[in-house]
């Protein structure tokens, strides 16, 4: 029987991590899964959330497995084949990664009869699409274009006529696109499942990629970079709150699009949060070392985010 390989894209903070959280510990917890996590930096925080679910979790660091690291993205493959012998491989490529090439890549001839692409899966913020496609449109639209499953994440509380724009502009790029509407965390493991793997029989992957232009522009057009640090610091979350309130000021700052980091507090708790564009969550979090840090965004001024860390 073939291994089954899944892919779940998204634009920088949609909900990714998220997702696979809750198909490797609920929906396909029955299932040897490997996760392939691509982070756009070398600190690899959503790879540590990842292995604290038990998951296997192996990591790409290098850059975009959709560019320059394609090579690397095969060869991880195949070494995850030969080492784990898994059911299920699931990819979780960065934010800015072109989901098309990631396709044809996987349809290297010399990989014919090792795997079969599954899921395609696209995980859309709602509350941020007109935001996240004025960073990276070509990215959000080639995603929508070749994905089996879009899953519009981040929805409560949303204005219904907002949503039913969305599922316009979806169905105008891929009309058999299969939408799912659910707030994630409220959704069932196995609902989750039956959704994704609800069959399209119109779905035709290699049509698809014929479809697009294979000479398209696929640079990030704003030059996303990430300044990431470890530190034995103890950092109160409120610092943290503080911190990217201070990064309102671009001009001093650079724009920041994405942060994300695992850190100890003055009590030495330990607490993981996340930042997208003006939002800040924490959660409780489990750790035994070092913490962690990533910033995300574009004309960045490393020199003075730093001194607001020290």
């Amino acid at each position: 029987m073939k291994i089954k390989l899944d892919i779940v894209s998204g634009f920088l903070g949609a909900g990714k991590t998220t997702l696979i959280k809750k198909l490797v510990t609920e929906g396909y917890k029955d299932e040897k899964i490997v996760v392939l996590e691509n982070e756009f930096g070398k600190v690899g925080i959503d790879t540590d959330i990842l292995k604290n679910t038990g998951v296997e979790v192996e990591e790409i660091t290098a850059g975009c497995i959709c560019c320059s690291s394609s090579g690397d993205f095969l060869s991880s493959i195949e070494d995850i084949i030969n080492k784990f012998s898994p059911n299920r491989i699931i990819v979780e490529p960065t934010g800015v990664a072109k989901l098309s090439e990631i396709l044809r890549a996987c349809n290297d001839f010399k990989f014919k009869g090792l795997f079969e692409v599954n899921n395609i899966i696209s995980v859309l913020d709602v509350k941020r699409f007109d935001f996240v496609a004025s960073y990276s449109k070509v990215f959000v639209d080639d995603q929508i274009a070749v994905s089996k499953t879009i899953v519009l994440s981040k929805n409560i509380g949303v204005d219904i006529k907002h949503i039913e724009d969305i599922y316009s502009y979806i169905k105008n790029i891929n009309i058999n696109a299969n939408i799912i509407n659910e707030d994630i965390y409220n959704i069932s493991g196995q609902e989750l499942v039956n959704a994704i793997e609800n069959e399209i029989e119109e779905y035709d992957m290699l049509k698809l990629l014929n479809k697009l232009d294979k000479t398209a522009e696929t640079r990030n057009p704003y030059h996303f970079a990430t300044l990431e640090f470890k530190t034995h610091k103890l950092i109160d979350y409120e610092n943290i709150e503080l911190i990217f309130k201070c990064f309102e000021d671009e001009d001093t700052y650079g724009k920041i699009v994405r942060g994300k980091g695992i850190l100890q507090n003055s009590e030495q708790n330990w607490y993981k949060f996340d930042y997208v564009e003006n939002e800040i969550q924490e959660e409780n979090y489990y750790k035994e070392d070092i913490g962690a840090i990533c910033i995300i965004g574009y004309k960045l001024n490393k020199k003075n985010i730093l001194k607001l860390f020290d």
